[in-house]
């Protein structure tokens, strides 16, 4: 594959040089990992599977551990050491949600990440415009497997990505979409009908035009249009069922304030109570990775017995998250606490 795409990608990713964060991340390994994506991607879309389908397809594994494995990302707590550059990437806003040690402990300290935010931030805008770029107007699917189609495959997936991740954050801010039935799929679906569409608009090819908040509008227009319908059509619906999906979404919601491995095992465990089908074990922990790599049986087993008897009593004895994981520094200002 030609590796002027994957390497786009890893070179727009922040780094953390400087804050004593230890050995970053194997970017050889990452550019392999994404090369893997990116060839299950064109072979979805070259069998006519959407992408929206494709990552729940078991004929693509890598696809599937790829957009589990950035749903749990949102839910890792960042590390004490990593959360001053953090702050710097995020701004005030995101500094206001952080612990006071997150602060740069020097004007120095503060001027070298806030030069590393602006860089990121220009990174990662050209990353956008790149991605578009390859994926407008093309058809992985047309012209066989050759460096360009692979490069539209991936290009299109890593948008999908990101409009379906800024949904997640929406959704899961509070429990309204949930108690109307919504899911994760159904926010997959949403992310890829948008994404799809706004690829063939050539009105985005405009110099003016910022494609990705676009993207990000659209689906979040499509996104209560979709919570609308759902509204509607529940009110033909007993209030029992009204009351289920209300359960569901309350509890999916308390699951997420947990720290990621009590989150992903206790779903699991409560799967019967969410009206979906649990999962051995051995088998969820390959499924993701992100949450579980590197635990036993029988740490996985007495995480969700612990885990059970503190759902019992009161959220003060919860394992709830020590720190801050994404998914907390973006959701909406007073929201979310509805669970």
């Amino acid at each position: 594959m030609d590796p002027s795409i994957t390497s786009t990608v890893v070179r727009a990713l922040p780094t953390h040089e400087g804050t004593g964060a230890g050995p970053g991340v194997d970017l050889s390994l990452l550019k392999d990992e994404l090369e893997q994506v990116a060839i299950e991607a064109l072979d979805a879309r070259m069998r006519g599977v959407n992408l929206d389908a494709a990552v729940h397809d078991p004929r693509f594994p890598h696809l599937m551990e790829f957009h589990e494995g950035l749903r749990d990302a949102l839910l890792v707590e960042i590390p004490r050491e990593l959360q001053p550059w953090v702050a710097a990437i995020g701004g005030e806003a995101i500094e206001r949600k952080l612990s006071p040690t997150a602060k740069p402990k020097s004007a120095r300290k503060a001027a070298e990440l806030q030069k590393q935010s602006q860089a990121v931030a220009g990174r990662l805008s050209n990353l956008h415009a790149d991605l578009f770029a390859r994926a407008f107007g093309a058809d992985p699917a047309s012209a066989g497997d050759g460096p360009e189609q692979l490069q539209a495959a991936l290009s299109e997936l890593l948008l999908f990505e990101s409009v379906r991740l800024q949904l997640l954050v929406t959704t899961w801010s509070s429990t309204d979409f949930e108690s109307l039935g919504g899911d994760e799929r159904a926010v997959d679906e949403i992310a890829w009908t948008e994404v799809e569409a706004m690829l063939l608009e050539p009105a985005l090819t405009e110099d003016d035009m910022r494609p990705l908040p676009v993207m990000v509008a659209a689906s979040n227009v499509a996104l209560a249009r979709d919570a609308a319908d759902r509204a509607e059509a529940l009110r033909l619906v007993a209030e029992d069922e009204r009351e289920t999906l209300r359960m569901r979404a309350r509890l999916r919601a308390a699951l997420r304030e947990l720290r990621l491995a009590e989150s992903v095992l206790l779903e699991n465990a409560l799967a019967g109570l969410l009206g979906e089908d649990r999962v051995e074990l051995m088998d969820l922990q390959a499924s993701r990775p992100v949450a579980l790599d590197g635990l036993s049986r029988q740490a996985m087993d007495q995480r969700v017995s612990r885990g059970r008897r503190a759902l019992t009593q009161g959220p003060e004895s919860w394992p709830s998250r020590r720190r801050p994981a994404l998914f907390d520094l973006l959701r909406h200002s007073g929201r979310g606490e509805e669970a």
